[in-house]
């Protein structure tokens, strides 16, 4: 395959992978039948829980484990049995693993010295290199320092430039960012962001953190259990969430039984809580008198007078103050409880006292079907 810079390019694909350690008929199974396409250019993400799978992954495509069988394909080549020196692809380490002895110069270069594969450079182009690299990462000043006098963010920003050096065809990231205050996290996210579609060089992430995965994708696998859940855009993963577990993995939810009543085009009704008409995205699998799992995000709620007209009649049970937002708690006549956040609004007039009654708003198609 051609790898040719573009969206539709796929950089790394993954058939039909199997992970089980020892025994291959009784070993624990790590991975199952995993299939994945990841875009070349693209910033994508293996996101889920700790034992779910996604380093085991991140490390097949490294080169330091080995599919029990499947394939590993690099734009269209089997890379599934090279050795990780044989790989046109770089790692960067959650614990960065720097030269202590070295400065941040010679950490950069001693990768560049030591290319697999017959890439020699010049001590003038690996020079070079070290001094693109840095300027790459706001590090220029730094050059002569060694690791231990930098700070976590730095060290990270040294880490990222030594695996940017070679020019990897892919740079996989395993949790770069968790050893690093809350602060720093957010403003490496936009910095690595930037960095990956200034180099033009495809990214693989894998974390835990729903929020990085959010603000920083083009794309997300989630994973659980071994097995891709869901694969998808950001604000499709959010929206439309496939079933029970993303839903409950990427942010908060609402989880509620619904019975169709009636399917119109692009959209779908059910008999929600108390009976209360719900709308819903609609979907193929969708029949009338079905009772399905719907998912309601709390944003989606509004909270507005009790006796308003068309609203869900509630209690509000608990509040909490959350800074940029409130958060209610609230109760419905048939014993089911909800959470609904709305801002945090200076108008204090429209906030509601815990105890009192009120009426509850569902957004239009604000609800998403859980199909599994």
């Amino acid at each position: 395959m051609n790898a040719v810079h573009s969206l539709q390019t796929l950089a790394v694909s993954i058939r039909s992978v199997r992970k089980v350690y020892g025994d291959p008929h009784n070993g624990p199974v790590a991975l199952k039948n995993i299939d994945l396409d990841i875009r070349d250019n693209e910033f994508f993400t293996l996101l889920g829980p700790s034992g779910c799978g996604k380093t085991t992954l991140l490390r097949m495509i490294a080169g330091f484990e080995f599919p029990t069988r499947g394939e590993i394909l690099l734009y269209g080549e089997n890379i599934a049995d090279r050795p990780p020196f044989k790989r046109p692809v770089n790692t960067v380490f959650q614990h960065y693993a720097l030269f202590p002895h070295m400065s941040i110069a010679e950490n950069l270069a001693f990768g560049l010295e030591s290319q697999p594969m017959g890439k020699v450079l010049s001590k003038a182009q690996i020079g070079e290199r070290v001094r693109e690299m840095l300027a790459l990462v706001q590090m220029e000043r730094f050059a002569g320092r060694r690791p231990n006098q930098l700070s976590g963010g730095q060290q990270q920003r040294v880490a990222l430039a030594r695996a940017l050096a070679p020019h990897p065809k892919v740079l996989l990231l395993d949790e770069p960012l968790s050893a690093l205050d809350l602060k720093l996290r957010q403003a490496m996210r936009e910095e690595l962001k930037a960095i990956q579609a200034k180099t033009g060089i495809t990214f693989i992430f894998v974390t835990h953190d729903q929020e990085e995965a959010l603000t920083m994708s083009d794309r997300i696998a989630v994973l659980a259990e071994g097995e891709v859940q869901q694969v998808g855009r950001p604000q499709d993963i959010y929206e439309q969430p496939r079933n029970r577990f993303v839903a409950d993995f990427i942010g908060e939810t609402n989880f509620i039984q619904g019975t169709v009543t009636r399917v119109e085009a692009g959209l779908a009704w059910f008999a929600g809580p108390a009976g209360h008409p719900l709308p819903a995205q609609s979907c193929s699998e969708l029949q009338v008198g079905a009772t399905v799992a719907l998912s309601v995000r709390p944003e989606r709620l509004h909270l507005v007078p009790a006796g308003s007209q068309g609203a869900l009649p509630c209690r509000i049970e608990a509040q909490i103050y959350l800074g940029t937002d409130l958060q209610y708690q609230v109760s419905l006549g048939d014993g089911s409880r909800l959470t609904v956040r709305t801002p945090n609004s200076v108008d204090h007039s429209q906030r509601f006292a815990v105890g009192s009654d009120a009426g509850l708003h569902f957004d239009r198609g604000s609800a998403s079907v859980l199909l599994d």
